[in-house]
């Protein structure tokens, strides 16, 4: 009996200094165009004394996006003892500002680049050191390869790699310096049958200072790619990168200053998205900043800018202040280009033009990209009415299709995506927990093709083919879409938001025609223009929450960071989401 006591103590006592937490998602969701999936995420973190432990279960058949998954996708042990941390598993890394690496698991475009492997930190207050090997499977979805599909990659490498990190502070000033090293078995075919062994050698240096009134970082990276062949390793390809950051700090107002400049590989207009021919370049794990604004608008990310981190040089300037006590305003600038101007010799193959400067231009054949965007926010009747008001114009030249040039003539042909959107977002708390949201977008579309001819000196062509058709077949300058959502809400325990999402133009997702929504028929809108939802939110406790959706839901683009995926829709379905925090 006394045997049992003891053993009871020691296990109360064991637990007693351990500390268990966790969450848990469920999402399923049907549509009656096919689109079903049913997946369920649990994440446990379980910490004793200075070990930490991480395991994340997926039960997915089948996923949103990606692929089928049951059992243990993520683990990872975790050491942390004064300034020494040893990890153990699964790593999500960022180095500097992420220009050697920047591991991410972005599971709303299932886009994971997390690494498998040790790390090894140890970090004071004046000095940092972190080295890190493993391998990183990484998954793309791309039309190089076979099989290619919008919701499961098509395409997947694996990169065994090893690096080390270092940061020193003197006083205000930070000094880095980054070496990563990977290896890969890369296919040299479109449609894979050859491998080609391939080393990739990262090296960067960094340095940063921080003063009352400013703050500046700065990086600059050199990538050396070699490929194995005859029994020794040759030199392939040779590149580099810029970041900075200029950030000043006044009474009501701080300016902030982006650049970038990175030129790991030049590619012509054609083949600069190939990454299964391409190799020794920039590389998935990297992930480093852009020289744009991430637009939080529905209808702006629709058509955000996709970076080409392999050769694209831009800048950034926002400015943000207050006018008075409760307005507040945003202004934001931004543009880029590649670091070349493409035009065609004789035989239709592609050749780079003059270099461009080290800051971007307005030239069609380096295909630029502009984006300004502005917004008033104001906070009125003792701040429970919430107010923001915006503006954004924006240019994307997206593929140069054509450009030749002879002593007497030119022609340039290539395709742009245009855009002004009115965004509009109120918010009012009522008292006693209830509150009103609502948001209102409005936009002017254009996509199509732009042809410019000139034969001695004269100007034959210019102007836009645009894509737009309207009910007769009859071709639009523009395409007008809305974005509209209600949210009711107490305070608490739950919530009812209606959205509505409207264009002028009749579109299909590939040959699929949209579904007919009851709720849409209920409304009087037109099914092949409008997709319409409603969402019922509940809190069942303070830990637990259950969301119903019903409706359908637009498909098309989705942005993070410059990295971009076709999302299909969703059509006169359910979604149901069950979360709970332990």
């Amino acid at each position: 009996m006394r045997k049992y006591a003891l053993l009871l103590w020691a296990i109360a006592t064991v637990s007693a200094q351990v500390s268990f937490t966790g969450n848990t998602e469920t999402r399923i969701g049907e549509s009656s165009n096919g689109f079903y999936y049913n997946e369920t995420l649990i994440n446990t973190n379980l910490q004793h004394g200075v070990f930490t432990n991480w395991i994340q279960l997926e039960y997915s058949d089948p996923p949103e996006l990606g692929r089928r998954i049951n059992g243990v996708r993520k683990l990872r042990l975790e050491y942390e003892n004064g300034p020494v941390t040893l990890k153990l598993g699964d790593l999500y890394e960022i180095w500097g500002r992420g220009l050697v690496l920047n591991s991410v698991d972005d599971q709303p475009i299932d886009r994971d680049t997390g690494i498998r492997g040790l790390s090894m930190l140890y970090a004071t207050e004046s000095f940092a050191g972190q080295f890190i090997t493993g391998r990183a499977d990484i998954s793309q979805s791309t039309i190089y390869a076979l099989d290619y599909n919008t919701r499961t990659h098509n395409y997947h490498l694996p990169y065994s790699l090893y690096g080390l990190t270092m940061n020193k502070l003197v006083g205000d000033h930070d000094i880095g310096v980054s070496f990563l090293q990977s290896r890969e078995q890369h296919p040299v075919n479109t449609f894979p049958v050859d491998t080609m062994d391939v080393k990739n050698q990262l090296s960067s240096i960094s340095y940063s200072v921080t003063q009352s009134g400013f703050d500046f970082y700065t990086e600059y990276i050199m990538n050396q790619s070699f490929t194995f062949s005859e029994n020794e390793w040759g030199r392939h390809k040779d590149g580099r990168g810029l970041y900075s950051n200029l950030n000043f700090y006044f009474n009501l107002f701080s300016l902030n200053l982006e650049y970038i400049n990175y030129h790991f590989g030049d590619f012509d207009p054609f083949s600069r998205w190939n990454v299964v021919d391409n190799y020794g370049y920039y590389q998935p794990y990297q992930n480093p900043p852009v020289a744009m604004y991430i637009h939080e608008n529905v209808l702006m990310n629709r058509i955000s800018h996709q970076t080409d981190f392999n050769n694209e040089v831009g800048f950034k300037v926002e400015l943000m202040g207050s006018l008075v006590d409760n307005i507040e305003f945003l202004a934001i600038y931004a543009q880029s280009n590649r670091t070349h101007a493409w035009v065609m010799n004789e035989d239709y193959t592609w050749r780079q033009q003059e270099r461009l400067s080290y800051f971007p231009s307005f030239d069609p054949a380096a295909m630029p990209y502009k984006d300004f965007y502005g917004e008033l926010t104001f906070n009125l009747l003792q701040n429970n009415l919430y107010l923001k008001l915006g503006y954004a114009d924006s240019k994307d030249i997206v593929d140069l299709l054509q450009n030749t040039l002879t002593d007497t003539s030119e022609t340039l042909t290539y395709s742009i995506t245009s855009a002004k959107t009115l965004p509009l977002n109120l918010s009012y708390t009522l008292g006693n927990g209830w509150s009103i949201d609502a948001k209102l977008e409005l936009q002017w579309l254009q996509k199509g093709y732009w042809w410019y001819e000139e034969q001695n000196n004269q100007v034959m062509a210019d102007s836009l083919m645009s894509i737009f058709l309207d009910d007769e077949g009859n071709r639009v300058d523009n395409e007008k879409n809305s974005f509209f959502s209600l949210s009711i809400g107490k305070s608490p325990k739950w919530s009812v938001t209606f959205t509505t999402d409207q264009t002028s133009i009749k579109e299909a997702f590939g040959d699929k025609e949209s579904i007919i929504n009851p709720l849409e028929g209920l409304l009087g809108v037109n099914q092949g223009k409008n997709w319409v939802n409603v969402e019922f939110g509940y809190h069942l406790t303070s830990s637990m929450r259950l969301s119903l959706m019903y409706g359908s839901l637009k498909g098309g683009l989705l942005c993070t960071n410059g990295v971009c995926r076709i999302i299909e829709p969703f059509d006169d379905g359910f979604k149901l989401g069950l979360t709970t925090v332990f």
